[in-house]
């Protein structure tokens, strides 16, 4: 497992670390779970968008079955 190093003024610090107690989770766990978070919005983002751009270039449905091979992709 790696160590990241993270520098943060008093207030900021404050405000994680009660935030996390208050969840009754640790800092580095707060800090993993809102990371991963945002990086599967921005990945779920990203998808939408494509599809979103795919569908106005060429507008048509699509099956249940293509659907899951296409998310299969991404899992």
């Amino acid at each position: 497992m790696a160590t990241i190093s993270l520098y943060l003024d008093g207030k900021d610090e404050k405000l994680i670390k009660n935030y996390a107690k208050s969840k009754n989770m640790s800092v580095s766990d707060f800090l993993r779970s809102i990371a991963v978070e945002k990086i599967e919005d921005d990945i779920d983002n990203q998808l939408y968008e494509k599809a979103i751009r795919e569908f106005k270039e060429n507008p048509q449905d699509v099956s249940l079955e293509a659907m899951r091979k296409e998310l299969s992709l991404y899992c």
